[in-house]
């Protein structure tokens, strides 16, 4: 795969998920990186309700020339929180953030209000570093529900019962998850779920979203911190 399908499929980020942080460049992010994407919703609000200060939102300082305001804007220093990277390809807005997990993942238990509402169609890749595996959530359009799976199982294996997919926009994703490599159970030739690594399963995750939501990033623009910064408070 070439250097420009890599981007475009967001393979690079799966592949560098579990890398040392201390070989990236200081400016910007190559290790370690979980994404929130979700479209339907203005770029500004999404990041409001995810706790950003609307000063830097409106400000767009590029990730590697951000410095946190004096306290207490955005976060006390007894608040820990993540540096991100924002953008937009198309009419999905992202986040990108090279902490432990999503921001996004952590917040949906207590607070409701980033939860996806109808209009809204979200998918997240969270590496959930300190508490593996990592997940994916989905939020199909016109739903406001959110479904999850572990890295290597699709968002409807578990299910019990028959599941409300009208739109079959649940079974498209698990399907794009499958053609992939990112389901255990579709492998062609499947090995000892012990023998495949943790940046596999991944690189194929995010092959799998970048392919199927046409989302794309700029792996230069990441590395070299050119993005938009904000800082979203972590839940306690």
């Amino acid at each position: 795969m070439t250097e420009q399908r890599t981007d475009e499929f967001l393979g690079w980020m799966g592949q560098h998920a579990y890398d040392a942080k201390a070989g990236q460049a200081s400016t910007g992010m190559r290790a370690g990186i979980s994404l929130t994407a979700v479209r339907g919703s203005d770029a500004a609000d999404w990041l409001l309700r995810l706790g950003a200060a609307r000063e830097a939102v409106e400000a767009a300082v590029p990730y590697r020339d951000y410095r946190l305001p004096d306290p207490p804007e955005p976060v006390s220093p007894a608040q820990p929180y993540s540096v991100s990277m924002f953008g937009t390809c198309g009419e999905w807005t992202y986040v990108l953030e090279d902490d432990l997990a999503a921001t996004w993942f952590l917040a949906q238990f207590d607070n409701p209000g980033v939860l996806p509402r109808p209009e809204e169609e979200m998918v997240c890749v969270s590496l959930n570093l300190h508490d593996a595996p990592g997940m994916i959530a989905y939020s199909p359009p016109g739903t406001g529900d959110v479904w999850t799976a572990e890295f290597g199982r699709g968002l409807l294996e578990d299910a019990f019962g028959t599941v409300d997919d009208p739109s079959g926009e649940l079974s498209a994703f698990d399907e794009a998850l499958a053609r992939a490599g990112a389901m255990y159970s579709r492998l062609d030739s499947p090995r000892p779920w012990p023998e495949i690594r943790a940046e596999e399963w991944a690189t194929a995750v995010y092959r799998a979203v970048g392919r199927h939501f046409g989302i794309s990033v700029s792996r230069a623009e990441v590395e070299q911190g050119l993005l938009p910064a904000v800082a979203l408070p972590l839940p306690q």
